[in-house]
């Protein structure tokens, strides 16, 4: 009986008058075309499905690349060829299908031309119809929707200023401490930033006025920020280097300093909150000085609970005295990473191309056999999928900023890297744009200041300039934000405005 009803409903439907007779019967934009092939899909209940590596907050790189690959779930890639894609009104002209083919039984290749990529501000719509030869599986049509982010201003922070402390806090907002005015002078000022709303709070101030202090967050939201020094140039006396730790609430807005200091005066160290609620800061310059011995290669642990701190024995130490490198705290395994790093703030420091892991339980610090082709400082580190972990801008010998893109995958114990940024740039600042994805800000080009937006993209393993923002900036602040990145201060720039670049 299911048999003589299939048979039934497939001649009803091929007896269907239709108007056009160059419309493709199975044409998802169309109401005809819609009908059929929902009832079509009620006789072959097997589907296929179609799709593409791009989530919702990636940025779709066929723009650059003029390649989309799609994925299909069963092996009918020779049904689809370009009669049967087109792109919606408003982009037909900057979006041009030049050509589409299969990969494979199961994957499909658009080739576009792009004429422009500015001022797409509506979402690109590639519409997808079922093929006339496809009568083996149901296919309903398909619509795929990418949207781009573009610059714009969304709010003020409380004054001018560049390198700001930042700390993402949970419920998204953004903490901001201490930073350079663009006078040349540093400052005491807290501050939350809500970028859902482009206003900020000011908290009660530091006790002294800071910059490049270390800052984490506890589980619980409770933000920490320590060490610093009081003048942007080098330091005359150690008393201009601080010891202090401040506990910073932003539930109850509440700045206070701990009862407590550490043990060594530091700048340009690494602080990790652990999950029993202490603290480990490392490394940095504790004196006045700039060759190596101004800098200190030990570890220092914060017990909140007994409010005290103790240095780690020396296996703890790392193997040069270093300033400006990135920890990362790995709570299941118990354990830091260190990444970068050099030895003083002279012009004959030696770099590190190196991974150290310090063993939170034994508290031994051993370095791990990968190393990285490009040795430098001030680098930004993070984990993307398939535990690759990035290691990504910094600073090489003579102060100049690197542009190599380089990963290590601990399962494999490799490194490599991946790529270049379009320009040598110094002061960037970098942060995920999505989980494959991460965006580059700004930053010194040589010798001027940057507005260039970069985008590398970890599964092309490519760089893309894509946009520019508002303000060319450097010694700023980049944070991913539920309504994109956030982009805002520079030490030398009077504009207090909030960029956004999402897609909003």
């Amino acid at each position: 009986m299911q048999c003589i009803f299939k048979l039934v409903f497939i001649l009803l439907l091929f007896q269907c008058k239709i108007q056009n007779k160059s419309q493709n019967l199975f044409d998802p934009t169309t109401l005809s075309g819609g009908s059929v092939a929902v009832l079509s899909s009620l006789v072959f209940q097997d589907g296929i499905q179609i799709t593409t590596r791009y989530q919702p907050n990636d940025y779709p790189s066929f723009v650059k690349t003029e390649i989309l690959d799609l994925d299909l779930d069963k092996p009918v890639s020779s049904h689809f060829n370009k009669k049967h894609f087109y792109v919606s009104e408003n982009y037909k002209d900057d979006l041009v299908l030049r050509d589409v083919f299969p990969l494979s039984e199961s994957k499909v290749r658009v080739l576009f031309s792009v004429s422009s990529r500015s001022e797409w501000r509506e979402p690109i719509i590639l519409y997808i119809q079922k093929p006339e030869s496809l009568t083996e599986y149901a296919f309903n049509g398909k619509i795929l929707e990418f949207k781009f982010p573009y610059p714009r201003y969304i709010g003020n922070i409380s004054e001018a200023k560049g390198q700001i402390t930042t700390q993402r806090l949970l419920d998204g907002r953004i903490l901001l401490v201490g930073g350079v005015s663009v006078a040349g002078n540093t400052l005491a000022t807290v501050e939350i930033l809500n970028p859902d709303t482009g206003t900020t709070v000011l908290f009660p101030p530091l006790n002294q006025s800071l910059m490049g202090m270390a800052i984490c967050a506890n589980s619980d939201g409770t933000v920490y920020v320590s060490g610093g020094k009081t003048i942007v140039g080098s330091p005359t006396v150690n008393t201009q280097f601080s010891n202090k730790i401040y506990k910073i609430n932003g539930t109850n807005q509440t700045v206070e300093e701990l009862p407590f200091a550490m043990q060594k005066r530091r700048y340009g160290h690494s602080m990790v909150c652990l999950s029993n609620g202490d603290l480990l800061v490392s490394g940095g310059q504790f004196q006045v000085g700039t060759d190596h011995t101004a800098i200190t290669n030990d570890h220092e642990y914060v017990s909140i609970q007994n409010g005290n701190t103790t240095v780690l024995n020396s296996s703890a130490n790392f193997p040069m005295n270093t300033i400006f490198h990135f920890a990362e705290y790995d709570s299941f395994k118990q354990r830091i990473l260190f990444f970068g790093g050099k030895d003083r703030t002279d012009p004959f420091a030696a770099y590190s191309n190196s991974i150290s892991t310090l063993d939170l339980n034994s508290q031994v610090l051993s370095t791990l056999p990968s190393v990285f082709s490009t040795a430098r400082s001030n680098v930004t580190s993070m984990i993307l999928p398939g535990n690759d972990r990035l290691v990504l801008g910094g600073v090489m010998g003579g102060g100049v900023g690197s542009r190599s893109i380089d990963s290590w995958n601990e399962t494999s114990s490799t490194s490599q890297t991946n790529g270049f940024t379009s320009r040598m740039k110094n002061g960037s600042s970098i942060t995920k744009f999505s989980d494959s994805q991460v965006l580059y800000t700004g930053g010194v080009d040589t010798y001027y200041k940057s507005g260039i937006l970069e985008l590398y993209d970890h599964i092309e393993k490519k760089n893309f300039v894509v946009d520019t923002m508002m303000n060319a900036r450097s010694e700023h602040t980049a944070i991913q934000t539920n309504r994109g990145i956030i982009i805002f201060g520079d030490s030398a720039l009077t504009d207090t405005r909030v960029e956004l670049y999402g897609k909003d």
